[in-house]
């Protein structure tokens, strides 16, 4: 009766270890920014939100206002072309050909490009080790006059702090 008493502790020791990580953290929506949910985030959330900020921003200029760089501030990201920054994402990209090939382009999308795009909602999803990011992009390219709005959610498993895109939707 000890030994079982005994493996029942252990047992019940073990599972109040591994908690469940199940949540949603609204990063950005029409209010603003929620500072509360940047400082409750962990390293795989941080990266894969510094990813969409840098895959779908326009570089940052001192002082800006532009909500993306505001983000960045928030988060203590002063410049995203600094090489511990870069080598964290490339890092957390490692799989993802694409990613790599734009994190070694810094910055993708220069301040002053024709290409204007803002951030209107960045939504993270957690399951465990599965990370879903919404968000929703505003742009416009003025030499072409063309605009658009992107909302799409993209699903990662974390993978010995790596992602593994497992999908998209649209």
């Amino acid at each position: 009766m000890k030994y079982l008493l005994l493996i029942f502790l252990l047992i019940s020791l073990i599972s109040c270890k591994v908690k469940s990580k199940n949540y949603t953290r609204i990063i950005l929506n029409k209010e603003g920014i929620n500072n509360v949910s940047i400082l409750n985030t962990d390293q795989a959330e941080k990266a894969l939100i510094f990813w969409y900020l840098y895959a779908y921003g326009n570089e940052c200029e001192n002082n800006s206002s532009n909500i993306k760089c505001q983000l960045l501030k928030e988060m203590n990201i002063d410049d995203e072309c600094e090489i511990s920054h870069l080598n964290n994402l490339l890092q957390w990209f490692s799989n993802d050909m694409l990613a790599v090939y734009k994190l070694n382009k810094c910055p993708n999308l220069p301040s002053k490009s024709a290409i204007q795009n803002s951030f209107k909602q960045l939504i993270l999803n957690r399951k465990n080790d599965t990370l879903s990011i919404t968000f929703s992009v505003m742009g416009m390219n003025t030499l072409q006059e063309k605009s658009w709005n992107i909302t799409q959610t993209d699903t990662y498993i974390i993978n010995n702090n790596t992602f593994i895109k497992v999908n998209t939707n649209e």
